[in-house]
């Protein structure tokens, strides 16, 4: 990489060590909201994270469908995982703000999204969340998210 592009993320997403992978999941696990949602750690890879969560009908509205705010809790997540694989051991992304469109009713067996890091940076980072339901096999989108995080120094653990 070139100094211009040395903060790019790579076009084919590069292996996570093993010891990384496993410190990102031994910190979903400790996210209560996503437990209590049923959601998991479906994916990830260097920049990119998905995560899903089944229907259950403590996450829905009046309606039936996956309540808007699950499903931007979910790309909030996803967002941030997707941060937490470029940055440093000790430093982890948190949210600064976001923009979500909810394109459609999220209605189906299973809410998936998938966190992109856009950009990465040494006290930013920017990302793309995309959210899709399931149904029979077949994906939704439902929604879109653009997120700004901010890179902070952990306490021991992320």
């Amino acid at each position: 990489m070139t100094a211009s592009n040395a903060s790019a993320v790579p076009a084919e997403p590069e292996p996570l060590s093993a010891a990384r992978a496993d410190a990102i999941a031994t910190s979903f696990s400790r996210q209560g909201l996503m437990r209590t949602f049923g959601a998991s750690l479906a994916r990830v890879q260097r920049g990119e994270v998905e995560l899903a969560m089944p229907w259950s009908d403590g996450v829905t509205q009046q309606h039936g469908f996956f309540h808007g705010g699950v499903v931007g809790a979910l790309a909030d997540s996803a967002c941030g995982y997707a941060a937490l694989t470029l940055v440093g051991e000790d430093e982890a992304g948190l949210t600064a703000e976001y923009k979500i469109n909810l394109l459609s009713p999220a209605q189906g067996e299973r809410l998936v999204a998938v966190g992109r890091v856009l950009k990465p940076g040494r006290t930013l980072i920017v990302a793309q969340g995309d959210v899709y339901v399931e149904q029979d096999g077949r994906r939704k989108p439902v929604a879109t998210m653009l997120m700004t995080l901010c890179v902070v120094k952990t306490l021991g653990h992320v």
